[in-house]
């Protein structure tokens, strides 16, 4: 996490460009500051900002603070969580998440044909949170820079599309607000754009559907070790294909320590305030680092493939939810 000299510049410049997001946010609610940095980074980083100067900043910028943020996400989940949504709303998110990892997992590799550390970041960022979880998964599945980015780049975009989709279809398809939260926190990708989505719906969705999602944030963990032993068993049967990196991320260990401590401890609301604000700016950050660093090149050579592995991924991710509200939260 060393800061050279030659960074400098692209840091500032990363830092700026997710700052403005922040600020011009609230004007553009339904598209949120993570994707409008994201989809600003990208045309500014393939026009105005395209100079080399800046990739050494903008690289570390996109790495680093994520991480942070990630570890900081624990002081705003505890297991009192799990509680609250009782034993349908977690076994709701269980099976969601299971069926989203696999299903993706699947269609990556034998529809879409992606590399195996893309497949498994998609199956991670689509069924726990977003740019969070494949930032998590990513180095224990040996992820290039370039996979990393377009999985964010898709599972980004994704998230924005559900933020326009689910307000208009979760209260015409489901007769409560429990279960359209539900929806909301099950699908949804990152926990800001679920903030958002449950926003534009109102009333008590604005509290729920962030508990649901919690649900999914605390598995973190569990998917980061599953996608380990994943990689780990591809490298053995191929002997080429991944090459995992099987210690677990020093910061999913901090977010399962701070997690347990404001599980068991009361906090001060300056600590968790001050912990989800960091989270929030952080992950604004990371999708700036990732849109300026995401060049047309990259684009252009995977651009459409990742788009209809989005688009596939999020149509059965809302289909499987709908199915299970039903079953289990007896709509």
């Amino acid at each position: 996490m060393v800061i050279r000299k030659n960074m400098v510049a692209g840091i500032i410049l990363t830092f700026l460009l997710a700052f403005v997001a922040k600020l011009l946010s609230p004007f553009l609610p339904t598209l949120g500051a993570e994707a409008l940095a994201m989809l600003a980074g990208i045309v500014l980083g393939n026009t105005i900002f395209i100079n080399q100067r800046w990739a050494a900043g903008v690289k570390w910028a996109e790495k680093y603070p994520i991480e942070i943020g990630i570890a900081c996400l624990g002081l705003n989940v505890t297991l009192t969580n799990m509680a609250s949504l009782g034993w349908q709303g977690v076994l709701f998110i269980l099976i969601q998440m299971s069926l989203t990892i696999f299903f993706v997992m699947w269609l990556g590799g034998r529809i879409f044909k992606v590399s195996p550390a893309s497949a498994m970041m998609m199956g991670a960022g689509n069924a726990v949170c977003g740019s969070s979880a494949i930032a998590s998964v990513a180095p224990v599945v040996d992820a290039t820079d370039d996979q990393r980015r377009t999985s964010v780049a898709t599972v980004s975009l994704a998230g924005v599309v559900l933020l326009f989709v689910l307000p208009i279809l979760g209260p015409a398809v489901l007769p409560d607000n429990m279960m359209v939260s539900a929806l909301i926190g099950g699908t949804v990708q990152s926990v800001g754009q679920v903030s958002g989505t449950a926003s534009l719906v109102g009333g008590s969705v604005v509290t729920y559907a962030p508990i649901f999602k919690m649900l999914r944030v605390i598995m973190l963990s569990v998917v980061v070790i599953f996608m380990a032993r994943h990689a780990a068993k591809i490298s053995t049967d191929t002997g080429t294909a991944v090459k995992s990196k099987m210690g677990i991320p020093w910061f999913v260990t901090t977010f399962i320590i701070l997690m347990l401590i404001n599980s068991f401890i009361s906090l001060p609301h300056l600590v968790t305030h001050t912990a989800q604000n960091i989270t929030s700016f952080f992950g604004v950050v990371n999708l700036a680092g990732i849109g300026l660093n995401l060049k047309w090149t990259t684009i252009k050579s995977s651009g459409a493939k990742f788009l209809g592995y989005g688009l596939v991924t999020i149509i059965f991710q809302v289909v499987i939810a709908l199915a299970l509200i039903y079953m289990l939260m007896g709509a």
